[in-house]
């Protein structure tokens, strides 16, 4: 594609949702307008949302879990250190 025509999209959000967004991109390297170009990109790429939408946290915590454990990030626990994680699952 050499040289195409540009065009605006103007959209509105929340202020802070927009400075998270725009710091995020800053620390990928990227701005906003990259960032949702890329979006935009991966979109046409796909015919469709460049994820699966879900409003499930379980869901996409469960899968997260089931990544980890078959890549091997798990860590081992005696019961009493298992217990005490979950008070503390800070520490």
């Amino acid at each position: 594609m050499k040289n195409p025509e540009k065009t605006r999209i103007t959209i509105r959000m929340d202020l802070e949702r927009k400075q998270k967004a725009e710091q995020v991109a800053k620390d990928l390297g990227i701005d906003l307008t990259a960032a949702v170009n890329l979006f935009i990109s991966q979109m046409i790429k796909e015919n469709g949302l460049p994820f699966r939408p879900t409003n499930d946290s379980l869901t996409m915590n469960l899968e997260q879990a089931l990544k980890d454990v078959k890549n091997g990030d798990t860590t081992d626990y005696t019961v009493d250190g298992f217990i005490q994680h979950l008070k503390y699952p800070e520490e």
